[in-house]
């Protein structure tokens, strides 16, 4: 029982390391963005012109944890709120220029920390503790 504890403690510190890593970087390069509003551009860079729900769905978090996200990625001009035509209670959030323009970079950023990370690790152990942890998730769903 030891182990699954420390596996599930050195998984938090590894998430917690991640972000404040990727958190770093975009600060560098001068975007004033967090993991979270970074994934949240992921989605929409997928598919552009959704409703929050459908971005609370994808991300797996509440919709006022994304109001919130929402709120500052439209202050800081990555996303703006449209109303529904068929229905106004409905808003969509699409990608201004500045979110669509600060994919290329951003993704090169992401790209750049998971190479320094996993650069003494092996391609095969990477996979091994995916598997792992796919595994240990699938069986908490």
């Amino acid at each position: 029982m030891n182990d699954v504890r420390e596996l599930v403690s050195y998984l938090s510190k590894a998430e917690r390391g991640y972000t404040k890593t990727l958190n770093k970087t975009f600060q560098r390069a001068g975007y004033d963005l967090s993991r979270e509003q970074y994934e949240l551009l992921q989605v929409l860079w997928e598919e552009d012109n959704v409703n929050q729900q459908t971005i609370s769905r994808k991300l797996e978090k509440n919709k006022y944890n994304v109001t919130k996200l929402l709120n500052t990625l439209c202050k800081r001009g990555y996303v703006q709120r449209k109303m529904g035509q068929e229905d106004r209670r409905n808003n969509f959030v699409v990608l201004t220029e500045k979110g669509l323009e600060a994919r290329k970079a951003l993704t090169q950023l992401e790209e750049q920390v998971h190479t320094d990370l996993t650069f003494t690790i092996a391609p095969q152990e990477v996979k091994s503790c995916v598997w792992v942890l796919r595994k240990l998730t699938d069986l908490m769903q």
